[in-house]
């Protein structure tokens, strides 16, 4: 649980990067705004843990209607709550079982958890993009930009 909290707290770094002014901005006409990102982050975190927990699949990934920037924000950390204590009933037994993915094959469930992490990395990493693009500057990942870590272990060294 520690290792998916801190996934969590960096996403949520660059979702408190989006403004109301900005929830509704996208790149292009055919791309998803930066609060449909962020409904599709919480919709997809219940798929993954509901496959966990309960063994089946939901349309959950989908982002949904639109909504108010500040409901979408307080979704994405309610649900987050909500799926952890789900996700912390899970015996570690069923971490080595097989589950079935959406091709229909058979995968370790510790993998589809994986999956999870990946799928969320990837839509933080959309984000900041969309944040950049729009002309806001993204957050660093661990605090530091690429200067300033070089800086610390040369210091270090």
């Amino acid at each position: 649980m520690k290792y998916f909290e801190g996934v969590r707290r960096r996403t949520v770094t660059a979702v408190d990067c989006v403004t109301p002014a900005l929830a509704d901005w996208k790149p292009r006409p055919d791309e998803w705004t930066c609060a449909q990102i962020v409904r599709h982050l919480a919709g997809a975190e219940r798929f993954f843990v509901t496959k966990m927990v309960d063994d089946r699949f939901t349309g959950d990934i989908d982002p949904g209607p639109d909504e108010p920037w500040e409901t979408t924000r307080a979704r994405l950390d309610a649900g987050h709550r909500e799926l952890m204590a789900r996700l912390a009933t899970v015996p570690d037994t069923r971490l080595a079982e097989k589950v079935e993915d959406l091709e229909g094959g058979r995968m370790s469930a510790w993998r589809f958890l994986m999956a999870m992490v990946e799928h969320e990395v990837h839509h933080r990493s959309q984000l900041d993009a969309w944040l950049a693009l729009a002309g806001t500057k993204p957050p660093q990942i661990y605090g530091y930009s690429m200067e300033e870590a070089l800086a610390k272990a040369g210091a270090r060294r």
